[in-house]
């Protein structure tokens, strides 16, 4: 039993010394560092090839900014405020059809004073003629003028010309707008410009509906959504905003048209030339516009009937 353990432990020294430190020298020997270097070298190098990928990534950048150019350009045409030719051309000619088609144009809102039309055009932003008509009777008798108008409770308001649209802002404006004609003009609607803009919700176009339709002051055009559009489609502005709008046409029309002009061509947007599909078909101002021809719609018999009146645009 003894000498069969002596020879199995014999080899089990080879084993062990395989693991020992004899062994281990050539082991360092395999391990060159020259050779573990070289091999970091190449290394490097895989990390030059991911910088030299990053270069074309930047090079794919420049045609990006090189497209912006372009863009540029595209935008150029909208920044030339230069009126288009057409209707300014034979302006007589225009002003002539307008009176012919429109001659009994005015403002549509229904009153009896300057205080009813001033409130009637106040609440007339984002609503129709029609709607504000069906409103104002009762909002009238309620308040008949700016003093009692004043001493209005808000929420009372509010309710009464919620179908307006926009009615808390309408309500605020118009009350701030009757307290300020009782303290500067007791209570009389004023008659110029200056004063009429520096009440509480009146803008330009409000008060020139008010001095042109009531007073018959010619102080300027009124410029709502119609009147906008149908300047720019006719060529008679190339601007956006209504006060640059109104300039160019007050540079223009005669002064004893303003009011007149205004209203026809309110009158010719809502029953003729749409926002949206222009009845140019029926249009008698259709040979002097250089926009005839952009839209087409089933239309009626007689201009304006059976249409459907378009809101107006806040001021």
């Amino acid at each position: 039993m003894g000498g069969k353990e002596r020879t199995q432990t014999s080899p089990s020294k080879p084993a062990r010394g395989a693991r020992g430190k004899a062994p281990g020298k050539p082991a360092k020997a395999s391990k060159p560092k020259g050779p573990t270097k070289a091999g970091k070298a190449p290394a490097k190098a895989g990390k030059a090839p991911a910088k030299a990928s990053k270069a074309p990534a930047k090079a794919g950048k420049a045609p990006a900014k090189a497209s912006k150019a372009p863009a540029k350009a595209g935008k150029a045409p909208k920044s030339k405020k230069k009126a288009q030719p057409g209707a300014q051309r034979d302006l007589p000619r225009l002003l002539a059809l307008l009176a012919e088609t429109w001659n009994e144009a005015r403002v549509e809102l229904d009153h009896e004073s300057a205080y009813e039309l001033l409130v009637a055009t106040i609440l007339a932003a984002q609503s129709t003629d029609k709607r504000i008509n069906q409103v104002t009777p009762a909002l009238f008798a309620r308040y008949p003028n700016a003093r009692s108008l004043a001493g209005a409770d808000q929420a009372e308001l509010e309710e009464q010309i919620r179908s307006t649209g926009f009615f808390r802002m309408k309500a605020k404006h118009l009350l701030g707008m009757a307290r300020a004609v009782v303290e500067r003009h007791d209570g009389e609607i004023p008659r110029t410009m200056d004063e009429l803009c520096a009440l509480p919700g009146v803008a330009r176009k409000t008060a020139n509906v008010v001095l042109g339709n009531f007073f018959g002051i010619a102080a300027g055009i009124v410029v709502d959504t119609h009147v906008t559009r149908l300047a720019r489609r006719l060529g008679l502005t190339s601007e956006d905003d209504p006060e640059k709008i109104e300039r160019d046409l007050m540079a223009v029309i005669p002064r004893e048209q303003w009011i007149s002009f205004a209203d026809r061509l309110i009158w010719h947007g809502r029953r003729i030339c749409f926002a949206r599909k222009p009845a140019c078909d029926l249009c008698p101002v259709a040979p002097l516009c250089p926009s005839a021809g952009i839209g087409a719609r089933a239309i009626p018999e007689s201009p304006g009937a059976g249409l459907p009146e378009e809101p107006e645009a806040l001021p």
